[in-house]
């Protein structure tokens, strides 16, 4: 059976996919494999007293930094292990003779007829100092002329102070050797001004009181085995070069910072906490309010869909002939409680989730719904009334909300002036030429357009000339101050006669007394309607169905 183009090149495609799977998960793949091999095998580890590299606390147990070096290497190769006292003279004997298995942090001498087995990665590159007792203010640092003729100890088998014997004497530095058994009896030596001077890791314990003359280097120190543990080396060795060779920021350098670069970690603590603080402030500052947003964006949906969002309405009187001329569509929202709530407890929801637009949208069209149920209402003789909502310049810049308010208008078959849009913000502020061409679709449409709190957002009266208003709403302040300010009843005065020059409608809201009726009766036009408590307050579409006013 002949296979098309299209089957070979699937065919060999998939091939390559999964030879690139396979090499991105070798490495891990081998580790696997190490491990199932080395089951509940145990290896015997030299251990020889060297600060601070191995040490023993009071109750005997093993720290330091071949430690924890190899714990890591055994714990995740599945091998055991246990200590075995050597004597560093003796220690390499016994590697060789299979006496042990491991030896942490020997030199690489060359030696054709050696046993050994090194790593190929070496776990520390040794440096020294060199310590002296002596007038510590005479002593320059790197002056090696004062160690001539001076009495230097080291321990048996410190093959590093050795070397360093033999260096000061091709200089003509000749010091008097004197050795002894243990590195702590080199300090004790010292301590007691038998000699003068010993070399040792900076960080040896009991070096602090001394004067450091120089710092040399003797070179890397590796881990150590046999032909019986060449294979744990091989693996060592593997996890090493993954390690160090690639700057994983892993373990193994966390635990070579905390022995020789304290600093370092003291940096990475550093680093790590000012990186969990930018993290914590994006997250705040960008994630966070992105996500709140979400989550608001969701709640108030939900609260659309579920209908806990409704309309109150609160009637808009004529007072001269005591009849409704319209309804304000106002918004309420009811809890889990059954409790009806006003904007001011959500309306900050609204406007973190940026949620105006859908729900502009859908007071409109519930209040030409609405519209509908309370036009065949009994109680209401007249029948050419209108229900006014609230609109933001937002929704007046928006494209989309414009052709949905007018397509929501077309697919009602609204009435004419039926229902009316009130501006609610500073539209002089704005792209007026916009808002002009939008206002003219909506009027086309049989919206109405009214001018809401003119005198104090708005202080502009060109407004007046450059927008096709058919009414003005007189916020609540003007009804507060009416009869009690001059200045009040002189801009009441004035705004109605420019609501009477053009034939537009006045509505004074917020009137809560008899008195501020009886002053509004005394303005001179027709057109001058009424809006609060003291007629009503907002109702939900049920209660309307009830209301009357008083004769």
């Amino acid at each position: 059976m002949r296979m098309n183009k299209k089957g070979i090149f699937i065919i060999v495609s998939l091939l390559i996919i999964i030879c690139g799977i396979n090499c991105f998960f070798y490495k891990d793949t081998y580790f696997m494999y190490m491990k199932s091999n080395y089951k509940e095998r145990k290896i015997k580890v030299g251990y020889y007293s060297y600060y601070p590299y191995y040490y023993k606390d009071k109750k005997g147990n093993v720290h330091g930094y071949y430690h924890e070096l190899l714990d890591t290497l055994c714990s995740n190769l599945n091998i055991d292990y246990e200590y075995v006292d050597v004597n560093i003279n003796t220690a390499i004997e016994m590697l060789e003779n299979e006496e042990i298995d491991i030896l942490m942090g020997l030199y690489n001498i060359p030696n054709k007829n050696s046993k050994l087995i090194y790593s190929d990665n070496h776990i520390q590159f040794d440096k020294r100092y060199i310590y002296i007792y002596g007038d510590i203010n005479e002593v320059r640092y790197g002056n090696l002329n004062y160690l001539n003729g001076k009495k230097f100890t080291y321990a048996a088998g410190d093959i590093k102070s050795e070397w360093l014997i033999q260096l000061l004497k091709y200089y003509g530095i000749n010091v008097k050797p004197v050795k002894v058994k243990t590195k702590d009896e080199c300090i004790k030596l010292l301590d007691l001004k038998e000699v003068d001077a010993l070399s040792s890791n900076r960080i040896n314990q009991g070096l602090e009181a001394y004067k450091e003359t120089m710092k040399y280097y003797i070179g890397a120190v590796y881990i150590v085995g046999n032909e019986k543990s060449k294979d744990v080396i091989k693996y060592f060795d593997f996890f090493l070069n993954n390690s160090f060779t690639n700057n994983k920021v892993d373990k193994l350098r966390f635990i070579y910072n905390k022995y020789f670069r304290k600093g370092i970690i003291f940096r990475d603590i550093i680093l790590i906490t000012l990186s969990i603080v930018t993290i914590v402030g994006i997250i705040y500052m960008v994630i966070y309010p992105f996500i709140k947003k979400i989550i608001i964006k969701q709640r108030v949906t939900k609260n659309m869909k579920a209908g806990n969002f409704l309309l109150y309405y609160q009637p808009i009187v004529d007072p001269f002939k005591n009849i409704e001329v319209g309804f304000e569509g106002l918004l309420r929202l009811k809890d889990k409680n059954n409790k009806i709530l006003t904007p001011f407890t959500f309306i900050k929801d609204i406007e973190k989730g940026d949620m105006f637009y859908e729900l502009t949208l859908w007071i409109l069209e519930k209040a030409i719904c609405d519209y509908k149920i309370i036009s065949n209402y009994e109680n209401y003789k007249n029948k050419n009334f209108y229900i006014s909502i609230n609109l933001s310049f937002r929704e007046l810049e928006n494209t989309e909300f414009i052709n949905k308010a007018i397509k929501l208008a077309k697919d009602y078959n609204i009435k004419k002036g039926s229902i009316s849009l009130e501006i609610v913000e500073k539209v002089y502020a704005r792209d007026l030429e916009k808002i002009q061409i939008a206002i003219s679709l909506l009027k086309e449409s049989g919206y109405k357009i009214a001018i809401d709190d003119f005198g104090v957002e708005y202080s502009n009266l060109s407004i007046l000339e450059e927008i096709d208003f058919d009414s003005i709403k007189l916020d609540k302040c003007f009804a507060d101050n009416i009869s009690i300010s001059k200045i009040t009843n002189e801009v009441i005065a004035f705004i109605s006669k420019i609501t009477l020059i053009t034939d537009k409608m006045l509505v004074i809201e917020g009137v809560e007394q008899k008195y501020q009726i009886e002053e509004i009766k005394k303005i001179v036009n027709k057109n001058v309607y009424i809006q609060g408590y003291y007629y009503s307050k907002p109702m939900n579409i049920e209660e309307l169905k009830e209301f009357s006013l008083e004769e």
